[in-house]
């Protein structure tokens, strides 16, 4: 059972976010997904994925309350998405399913993969703005993709190293995303950062003929839709989720970033939490679990010294 209606996947996959329905039906039943389970060690609940084989797309089955807000917030998210005309770093939902397997009803939606990329992503992180259990753990930093979070970031010095231009555009849509989230009473979500890492990515596929195309990339004084390996001509993806590091910067990387987990209201669930982590931290800690407005002021204010 298809959740979204027609006029939604029309206007918003294929209007706003520039998915053709033929090419969008072919990656998802050409080949059988590949399966993937985050999350242990960093919520309640972990999160099961699968991606599409050509790796444009990520199916997620969402837990129910995800469904119901979902559906619930549809319609704002709509609204906001063509009044942005697709230009949000906000997950971009193209499409939702109902299937029963077994007697048991499953919920599963598909968005853009922000990783969308044939080339490797070197280092991963999921940032929220928060400091408290905000590492990864010696677990998590073995496997073999480890997301890294908020104090792995501060430790590594880390910087997004855009250049001004580029950073007013991506503080801009943040903001406004953010805006939009704490109007819902949405709290909770990351920006997760993906880092190419463009003389490694070279060092990596020296010899390969079909080595990836870093090297064009470090060449170019600017980073563009075409530039980016896998995207066919007549499926350009955005370029709002990916750029290059500043021109003046010698140490070149590239680096795929967007908004994920944006379906988690503040609650009276979330309410005790914040009460418990206050308690056991202190009521000048960083937790996570803080009402909408103060995690939006936070977050953006993260974000702004992040990005350079």
């Amino acid at each position: 059972l298809i959740l979204f209606k027609q006029w939604y996947q029309r206007r918003v996959r294929g209007e706003r976010f520039a998915v053709k329905e033929e090419v969008f039906n072919q990656a998802l039943s050409a080949n059988e997904p590949y399966y993937e389970e985050r999350g242990e060690g960093q919520k309640e609940r972990s999160s099961k994925f699968f991606f599409s084989r050509d790796n444009r797309f990520v199916i997620k089955l969402f837990h129910t309350e995800e469904v119901e807000l979902m559906l619930s917030k549809l319609s704002e998210y709509y609204a906001y998405v063509v009044e942005k005309d697709g230009q949000t770093l906000l997950p971009q939902y193209l499409s939702m399913y109902k299937i029963t397997v077994s007697g048991v009803e499953y919920h599963m939606i598909v968005m853009k993969n922000i990783f969308s990329t044939s080339l490797k992503i070197h280092k991963k992180y999921d940032l929220k703005g928060s400091t408290v259990d905000r590492e990864a753990s010696e677990k998590e930093k073995t496997g073999p993709h480890p997301t890294y979070k908020d104090k792995d970031f501060i430790k590594d010095e880390m910087r997004i190293k855009v250049g001004e231009e580029k950073r007013a555009e991506i503080m801009g849509m943040l903001e406004s995303d953010v805006k939009f989230l704490a109007t819902l009473k949405i709290m909770d979500y990351s920006l997760l950062l993906g880092v190419h890492n463009v003389a490694r990515g070279l060092e990596e596929h020296s010899g390969d003929e079909e080595q990836s195309s870093s090297d064009d990339l470090l060449e170019s004084e600017e980073l563009k839709a075409e530039d980016i390996p896998e995207y066919e001509e007549e499926e350009e993806e955005t370029s709002i989720h990916t750029c290059l590091t500043d021109e003046s910067i010698a140490e070149k990387e590239i680096y795929f970033y967007g908004l994920i987990d944006v379906l988690t209201k503040y609650n009276a669930t979330k309410r005790a939490a914040h009460t418990a982590k206050t308690m056991k931290h202190g009521a000048g800690a960083e937790i996570s679990t803080v009402r909408p407005d103060q995690y939006a002021k936070r977050f953006l204010e993260f974000m702004n010294s992040s990005f350079t």
